[in-house]
C-alpha cells in the first residue's frame, strides 16, 4: 500500500512539473517573454534602437540605452529593443493599431496573440504595415466634417508659406551720461600712447607693465559693455567718445531687456527712439552692444544703441522709449515656415493644429513651435509661430473653428478635446496605472 502512495505521489509530482514547464511556455509566448532559443537568435543581431511598446515615435539608440536611458521618456515603461529583422517584417514583433486613427493608437507589440485590444480605447488590436505606423506619426486624431456642415460652422484654412518673422519689443531707457566709461576709454588711448613711446631699448619689465595695463584697460571697456570690434576702433583711432558726456550728432542710448528677450535682440538690429520731451519726433538707430553680464535681481541687461540726433534734440539723461525691431533669423533675408497664431491649440502639454486633408477630412497634428513673431501680411501686422517639426509648406490648416473640430474629434470618440479632454487623461491615467517595468 506504501508503495502504490509513494508510486501515486511521484506520478503528481512529475505530471505537475510538467504543467509547469507547459504553462511557462505559454506565457513567454503570449507575454513576449523570450525563450532561450529566442535569446540565441536575437544575441546574434543587431539591435538597431530601442523603443516603447505605447509609443513607437520614441528610439533611443544603443548608445544612449547603455548610458542608462532605459525607460520611454512618455509613460516611464521599460523600452525595448528592436533588432534589425524585427523592422523588416518579423512575425513576432509589429506594428498594430485598432482603426482609431492616431498615434495613441499604434503600438510596437512583441509576441502579441488574437483577442489583444487597444489599452486607449479598448477596440480590438490588427496588425499594421510599418508604413501605416509611419503615416500616423504625429496625428492625433482625424475626423470628417461635410463640406455643408464646415461652411455653415465657418471654418476656414489657410496654406502654411515660408515668411519673413520679427518680433517687436518695447522697452524704456535713457540717452547715455556716462563719465566712467569715457574715463575708461581715456585710460586705454593713454596707455597704448605711453606703450608706442617706449622704445626697444625700454626695461623690459616697464614695457611688460604698461602691456598689462593696456590689456586691463581693455577688459574694464568690456564689462562697461564694450564689444570688441568698438574697442578695436579705439585703439586704431585713439579717439574719445565725448557723445557719452555732451550732446553730438550720434548719441548713445541705454536701454534694459529682459533674460527671456536674449534670443531676439543681436548687435545690428534696428531701433527707433521717442521721448515725451520731444513729441512727435522719432531718432533711428542700431543696436551696437550687449552688456556681457545678466543683473541676478530683475534677470535683465542693458544694451547700448547709437542713434542719429539731428540738431543735437537729445540729451544726456532724458527718458526715452525705445522699440527694438529683431528679425527671428541673423539673416535678414532668411524666411522660415510660419503656421498663424489662431491655428494653434495649446494643451499646455503639446500644440496640436487641424489640417485640412480635402474631401471634408480633417487631420489633428501635433506640432512643434517657436517663440511667437511678427509678419507684415498685406501692410497689417499678424502673428505667428516659426514651424519647428510637425507640419510642411503648403499644408492647409485650421484658422478659425478649429475648436469646433476638436470638439467633434471628441464627440465622435476617435480623440480628445485638445484642452484637458480623454487623451490627456488617458495619458496620466496610463502614467499612474502602469508600473515601471511593464511590457508589451
Amino acid at each position: 500500500m506504501y508503495q502504490n502512495k509513494a508510486k501515486s505521489l511521484d506520478f503528481s509530482r512529475g505530471l505537475i512539473g510538467v504543467l509547469i514547464v507547459v504553462a511557462v511556455s505559454l506565457f513567454s509566448t503570449s507575454c513576449g517573454v523570450k525563450t532561450s532559443s529566442d535569446q540565441e537568435n536575437q544575441e546574434t543581431m543587431a539591435i538597431k534602437h530601442y523603443t516603447c511598446g505605447m509609443h513607437p515615435s520614441v528610439r533611443v539608440t544603443p548608445e544612449e540605452h547603455n548610458k542608462g536611458t532605459i525607460n520611454c521618456p512618455i509613460c516611464n515603461m521599460n523600452l525595448t529593443p528592436v533588432y534589425e529583422h524585427e523592422e523588416n517584417g518579423s512575425d513576432s514583433s509589429s506594428y498594430y493599431g485598432c482603426g482609431m486613427e492616431g498615434e495613441e493608437h499604434v503600438f510596437f507589440l512583441q509576441g502579441a496573440r488574437e483577442g489583444m485590444t487597444c489599452p486607449i480605447c479598448g477596440m480590438p488590436l490588427k496588425k499594421i504595415s510599418k508604413k501605416e505606423s509611419d503615416n500616423l506619426r504625429g496625428v492625433i486624431s482625424k475626423v470628417e466634417i461635410k463640406g455643408e456642415q464646415a461652411k455653415l460652422a465657418g471654418v476656414k484654412t489657410e496654406p502654411l508659406r515660408k515668411l519673413h518673422l520679427f518680433k517687436e519689443i518695447r522697452t524704456v531707457g535713457k540717452v547715455a551720461y556716462d563719465p566712467q566709461l569715457a574715463i575708461a576709454q581715456e585710460e586705454l588711448v593713454s596707455g597704448l600712447k605711453a606703450l608706442d613711446k617706449m622704445g626697444e631699448k625700454s626695461i623690459p619689465e616697464i614695457k611688460e607693465r604698461a602691456a598689462s595695463l593696456v590689456e586691463s584697460s581693455k577688459r574694464k571697456l568690456e564689462l562697461l559693455g564694450l564689444n570688441t570690434e568698438q574697442i578695436k576702433e579705439l585703439e586704431k583711432t585713439r579717439t574719445i567718445e565725448t557723445s557719452f558726456i555732451l550732446p553730438e550728432e550720434k548719441m548713445w542710448i541705454y536701454g534694459e531687456i529682459y533674460e527671456y528677450e536674449l534670443s531676439w535682440v543681436r548687435i545690428g538690429e534696428q531701433v527707433s527712439v521717442t521721448t515725451a520731451s520731444i513729441p512727435g519726433e522719432e531718432f533711428k538707430g542700431v543696436i551696437s552692444s550687449l552688456n556681457p553680464v545678466v543683473n541676478p535681481k530683475t534677470r535683465s541687461l542693458i544694451f547700448r544703441a547709437q542713434v542719429d540726433n539731428p540738431d543735437l534734440k537729445l540729451k544726456p539723461e532724458m527718458y526715452v522709449d525705445i522699440i527694438i525691431m529683431s528679425m527671428l533669423s541673423s539673416d535678414s533675408n532668411t524666411e522660415v515656415l510660419a503656421v498663424p497664431k489662431e491655428a494653434v491649440l495649446d494643451t499646455g502639454m503639446r500644440k496640436i493644429v487641424w489640417v485640412d486633408k480635402g474631401d471634408g477630412k480633417y487631420e489633428g497634428k501635433e506640432i512643434a513651435i517657436g517663440s511667437e513673431a511678427v509678419a507684415i501680411i498685406d501692410g497689417r501686422e499678424s502673428k505667428f509661430y516659426q514651424v519647428v517639426k510637425g507640419l510642411s509648406e503648403g499644408e492647409k490648416v485650421v484658422t478659425k473653428s478649429n475648436f469646433l473640430i476638436d470638439s467633434q474629434s471628441q464627440l465622435s470618440g476617435t480623440a480628445a478635446s485638445a484642452y484637458g479632454g480623454t487623451i490627456g487623461s488617458k495619458e496620466e491615467e496610463i502614467k499612474t496605472a502602469m508600473p515601471a517595468g511593464h511590457r508589451h
